[in-house]
Formats: structure tokens, C-alpha cells, sequence
């Protein structure tokens, strides 16, 4: 796997690692690892795409990321995005209407507490 690109899958949920500085070949690149990898999951549940790794984000990257959770949506497949609060790649999101369009959230965790059934979730006590 490409070292600007890291996956892990658990339970029908795929989360993308986006890492480093994208150009204009990488953001091509990633309509193809999110079509193949979501393609071998069995029951895909959720994408979380966790832009925490990335160091900038360009218009392309944006549509780039649009075009991935509309093949999503037309699958019946729900996407999220992880961007680390205060970031430029945050205010990105969020200036485009990316985050209007996509949940965002500030960690993985966060993700994990949104997406988790209501019958397994727990409570603090």
C-alpha cells in the first residue's frame, strides 16, 4: 500500500488514513483505493476518511473527497470525516462546504461514539 495511504478495516467500517502533502496524482490515486476497498468489503457499514495525517488540502482534494462519498451515498454506504480541530486542513473543510455536506468530527473517537448502535453504547458513570 502507498505510504501517503493507509486503511484498516473492523466490522464492516473502513477507515482511510490520508497522510503527507497530495497533488494532483495522489488525489486521482484515492478515487481508486477507495473504489477498490470499498469493493472488498462484505457488508460495508460505515468510510471514515481521517484527514488528521494530512498536511494541506487543495480544491482538488476536496472534490476529490465529494466524489468518494457520493459513490458512498449511491451505495447505501454512510462516510465521515476525522479533520483535527484548528488545522488548515480543517478550515478547508469547513470554508468549502465540504463539512456541510459530510460529518465531521474532531477524532477518531468521536466517530466511534456517533456510529456505535445505541444498544452498545455505553454510559458513564
Amino acid at each position: 500500500m502507498r505510504d501517503d495511504i493507509a486503511s484498516a478495516r473492523s466490522a464492516g467500517v473502513l477507515v482511510v488514513e490520508m497522510r503527507g502533502e497530495p497533488g494532483i496524482t495522489t488525489v486521482l490515486e484515492w478515487a481508486a483505493v477507495f473504489e477498490t476497498t470499498l469493493g472488498e468489503l462484505p457488508w460495508p457499514r460505515l468510510l471514515v476518511i481521517d484527514l488528521g495525517r494530512l498536511d494541506s488540502l487543495s480544491e482538488r482534494g476536496v472534490r476529490g473527497l465529494l466524489e468518494a462519498f457520493e459513490r458512498c451515498r449511491d451505495r447505501g454506504l454512510p462516510g465521515c470525516l476525522v479533520a483535527s480541530p484548528g488545522t488548515g486542513v480543517e478550515r478547508v473543510v469547513r470554508r468549502t462546504g465540504l463539512g456541510d455536506r459530510v460529518p465531521v468530527f474532531p477524532d477518531r473517537l468521536a466517530t466511534i461514539v456517533a456510529y456505535q448502535p445505541v444498544e452498545v453504547r455505553w454510559l458513564p458513570c
